[in-house]
């Protein structure tokens, strides 16, 4: 069991599929509450690190009581930049997720029992040409990330939330992250360095807004 007391929310860009709004602001069909309000509340309890870019005012006005990081350069870069910029705060054990998601606290308290590092998984079929998939060992950790096609089913999606304790880990991902700011964080998680062990994430509900069709699929969703 390892139980992190930190959580970094990459929140920076621009939902340029999603109507060029800020992603984590939207809100959810049921609840009433945006991304970002559903990411503090499953978190509740550790401290919380945003990093904002696009919208940065708006996110801090509504929600004052978290600590935020200024991505000024998430125009052109991607939430590799954004999380370099986090962990050049501390290396402090850390859950990193993607401020496009809605999750509930549930899988948290279930991911605090799980090895001290991790990356969520799931093994869907349709997966976006965008996706990150995870070659595994025969003891379930990850051996390398790739983006693209998914070469071998067996090769489950990284799905945008990570927990990382380890220093070797943490300082390998600030390095990498910060030399190729353009790409997603799951493309640049160190393998080679500590065990990080793939986790599926079960029956928890994770749903990702990157498009107008992800949001009408939740709305759908939440009817049945």
């Amino acid at each position: 069991m390892s139980k992190v007391g930190k959580a970094i929310i990459l929140a920076a860009g621009r939902g340029n599929q999603a109507d060029g709004i800020a992603k984590a602001l939207i809100r959810h069909p049921v609840t009433g509450k945006s991304i970002l309000s559903h990411a503090i509340e499953a978190f509740a309890g550790k401290k919380i690190v945003v990093v904002a870019g696009f919208r940065a005012i708006q996110m801090m006005e509504t929600h004052p009581e978290v600590d935020y990081v200024l991505n000024h350069d998430w125009a052109i870069t991607n939430n590799a930049m954004s999380l370099a910029l986090a962990l050049a705060l501390d290396d402090e054990p850390s859950y990193v997720v993607s401020g496009d998601i809605f999750f509930e606290r549930g899988l948290i308290e279930r991911l605090d029992a799980e090895p001290a590092d991790l990356v969520l998984t799931e093994n869907r079929e349709n997966r976006a040409l965008s996706a990150v998939h995870c070659k595994l060992r025969a003891d379930g950790t990850v051996a390398a990330t790739y983006q693209g096609p998914v070469q071998d089913m067996a090769h489950p999606e990284a799905i945008g939330l990570f927990k990382v304790s380890s220093p070797k880990i943490l300082n390998a991902w600030k390095r990498l992250c910060t030399k190729h700011g353009n790409l997603f964080v799951g493309q640049v998680l160190p393998c080679g360095e500590d065990p990080v062990h793939a986790v599926d994430r079960a029956q928890a509900m994770f749903d990702e807004i990157n498009t107008p069709v992800d949001y009408l699929q939740l709305i759908e969703r939440t009817r049945k």
